[in-house]
Formats: structure tokens, sequence, C-alpha cells
């Protein structure tokens, strides 16, 4: 098998939270080497919803693999030395907001003149230069604003919430790293690095695929149940509207239409989904409802409580979906494997991926990076542009 496909590239990463850290995350998975610049205070997810014990669950998720150093871009001699960084490395990801980078002068005007081949990623909610970019853009504030949240509340008929699930984030991310490697792909090309602005409400209406019904402005269709009760106290999710349900019951499992001929639509779709609901019900078991759809060619999920359970459906050992892996602290934990699965590439972390402290590889990173000695490591320990835990 051959190597890791990104294997050689350097990546700088000043990202924090979520968009940004999972980019780097599967970067470094794919074979990068990415060294994260955390701040003094530490990126905030370190003691998100964090155990008794070790690094929180989020941040070893989207951490892990990373070496890490602590600099204080506030201290004597710190942006020279993330300077001095850019220089060696191929890519830089931050997700500050638009102009701190430039305040400390490390946004891209002064990296890229260190490093004309250097990509450089930075993720905002509103683009760099947009009449919004300052305004503070975390993912449920950018699912707001699309209509995303009254879209769920209307679809559903409950009360809008947001969805549990930074899709702005993970999103951004994820269209950070296609941007990415296209960036590799022109700099192989013509040998120039390039910044990338890649706003997170550009992102979640490009991947939104009800964006043309706003656009056209028509509603999609009305509320509609998709999750239905099922035998031995389960629930079950149905995909299909109620007219194909309906069709699929009635035509081809024997169902009988209760509605009167006279009925008008709002009678006949709830007396029809009542029917269905007794239909699916009346099943022996669960085994013998999903017998019933897979002989109808509807799709279905179970609706599993969310927990530790979730992670013990067959597929999930056989695609390696979980690894075990030590957080800071020397703790066995389980985190979430690359989903990458090359043929001939390698990808992903293993048994001996661990999460780095803060400041954990202050030293040998900039070792390795820039060849310091260790009385200019020293110095800069001694002004305090250097921490560690």
């Amino acid at each position: 098998m051959a190597g890791f496909p990104l294997e050689g590239l350097k990546v700088l990463d000043f990202s924090r939270v979520v968009a940004g850290p999972y980019a780097t995350r599967m970067l470094s998975d794919l074979g990068a080497e990415v060294l994260k610049v955390e701040p003094p205070e530490g990126d905030v997810t370190r003691k998100l919803a964090k155990r008794k014990s070790g690094v929180s669950g989020n941040y070893l998720q989207l951490n892990i693999g990373k070496q890490n150093i602590c600099l204080d871009l506030k201290a004597e001699g710190a942006p020279s030395l993330v300077r001095k960084l850019a220089a060696e490395a191929d890519i830089v990801v931050e997700n500050f907001r638009p102009g701190i980078m430039d305040k400390f002068g490390i946004g891209w005007n002064d990296l890229s003149q260190v490093n004309p081949r250097l990509i450089m990623l930075s993720i905002s909610g509103y683009g760099q230069n947009g009449p919004e970019r300052e305004k503070a853009a975390y993912a449920p504030v950018l699912h707001a604003e699309m209509g995303l949240i009254a879209r769920q509340a209307q679809m559903s008929g409950g009360h809008p919430t947001d969805i549990q699930f930074a899709m702005a984030d993970s999103y951004s991310s994820l269209h950070g790293i296609i941007a990415i490697l296209s960036a590799l792909r022109n700099l192989d090309q013509t040998g120039e690095g390039q910044h990338i602005d890649l706003a997170m409400l550009n992102v979640l209406h490009s991947a939104d695929d009800y964006a043309h019904f706003a656009l056209d402005d028509i509603w999609p269709k009305p509320p509609e149940t998709l999750v239905w009760e099922a035998p031995e106290q389960r629930q079950i999710l149905i995909t299909g509207d109620m007219k194909w349900l309906w069709l699929m019951f009635s035509s081809k499992d024997n169902l009988q239409d209760p509605t009167p001929p006279d009925a008008d639509i709002a009678t006949k779709i709830t007396l029809r989904r009542e029917a269905m609901e007794q239909h699916i019900l009346s099943h022996d078991s669960f085994d013998a409802l999903t017998a019933t759809l897979d002989r109808l060619n509807l799709a279905w999920g179970e609706v599993h409580p969310f927990g530790p359970d979730v992670y013990d459906q067959p597929s999930i050992e056989a695609l390696g979906t979980i690894v075990e892996v030590t957080d800071d602290e020397g703790n066995a934990r389980r985190t979430v494997q690359s989903p990458y699965r090359f043929s001939k590439s390698k990808s992903g972390i293993d048994s001996s991926a661990k999460t780095a402290k803060r400041g954990e590889h202050n030293v040998t990173a900039l070792q390795n990076w820039l060849n310091l000695s260790d009385d200019e490591i020293h110095q800069l320990t001694q002004s305090k542009a250097l921490r560690d835990d």
C-alpha cells in the first residue's frame, strides 16, 4: 500500500472551535503535518463537555494527531515567529474575525511576502470584505439567518430551535479542504500560492438542496410525517412523501382507503395518515415491519436514541468508524476515524494517536520547522510569547 496522500505538506493551523479544526484534522488524517497554534487561554473546546479527567471529547475529535504550540500573538517576538513558520509552511488555516490577522502583521499580505507559494484559507461568517465582515458568526447564527431554523420548524410543526449539528462549521471545513486542494493543483501549474476567502454563509447556501425553492418563491411541501411509532415501542423513519407511502401501502400491501368518496383533501390526508399509523403498528414485530418495507422497496432507518448505543450498529465496526486513542492525560478514549478509504493510499489515525497538551511541541516543532536553538526558544519563553501546560 502507498503512503498518505498529503505526506510532506506542512499546515500552520490558527483555527479554533469547529470551522477550521475539522479541516485540519482531516488534512492530518491524510498525512499532512499539522501544527496547531493555540492561544494562551486555550481553544474553548478543550473544556466543552469536559470529562473529570482528560480533554473534552469535542477537542479530542477535532484536534487529535496535530502537533501543538501555544503562542501569545500580543507578546514580543510572536508575530515574527509566525512569519518564519509561514515561510516554511505550505498551508495556513485561520478562522479569526476578518482583520485580526492583519492587526498582528500576519495577514495574507504579510505572509505571502515571506512565502509566495503559500496557500491561506480564511474561514469567516460573512467573508473578508462584506458589509457584515465584523459580525460575530457561530454556526447557530448562520443557521438562523439562512432560513434553516425557520424551515425546520415549519416542516415539523414545532418551535424554532437550532439543529444539534454544527452544519455551518463542518460544511465550511469540508469546502475549505476542497478549496485548499484546488489551490494546491493551481500551485503545481503556476508556482503561485493564493488566499481563499471562504464565507460560511456562502457555504450553507451553496450546499442547500432547498435553495431553489426560496429563489423561485415556492414552498416545497406541507408539514409531513417521516417518523412513525413502530412495534416494540420503537420508532422508525420511512422516506418518501405521504402520497408515495400511501400508494405503496394501498396498492402493494392491501391497505384499504378509509376516506368517503366526497371527502375533501384535508380529511383524506388526516384519515389516510391515521390508517398508515395503525397499519405500521399492526405488524407483529419490528422485524416484520422492516420486512414489509423492504418488500415495498421503501428506505427506512430506526430512530436510535443518541448515546453510546449508536455505535453498536453492525456497520460501525465493519467500516472502522471508531478508533481507540489516548487523550492528553494518558486516558484510553474512543473517537471517530477519518471517513476516507483509498484502494492504495493510507488515511486516518491509529491507536498510537494522542491529543497534545497546550504547547506540548513548543520545542520540538520549532526545532524541526525552524531549526531554532535552545537559547532562541528560551527567549521566546521568557518574553511569554511561548506558553505551555
